[in-house]
């Protein structure tokens, strides 16, 4: 028997990690947290909806709705890369 606690599948956000990095620096996060591929905003958030909002305003230049912020964090992570009206790194 493994010690190891079993994690879910973490496949897609490992191949963004570099998104995920720009996106917690973006929103001032203080710890990382560890995200799975199925997680959404609601498994990990750490800001208020309207702190959200400003903070991913301010640095993509997109306003999230809340359809948004239930899809899977990778899915969200590609849509804010995509669509963003400002120009951030180039991820």
């Amino acid at each position: 028997m493994s010690d190891e606690i079993p994690r879910a599948e973490h496949g897609k956000m490992d191949s963004r990690t570099s998104l995920a990095a720009e996106f917690f620096e973006a929103t001032n996060a203080e710890l990382t947290p560890f995200v799975s591929d199925e997680a959404t905003w609601f498994d990990f958030d750490y800001l208020d909806r309207a702190e959200l909002v400003e903070a991913v305003q301010m640095h993509y230049g997109l306003t999230l709705d809340d359809a948004s912020l239930t899809l899977p964090f990778w899915t969200l992570l590609d849509y804010l890369n995509a669509n963003r009206q400002i120009v951030g790194p180039s991820i």
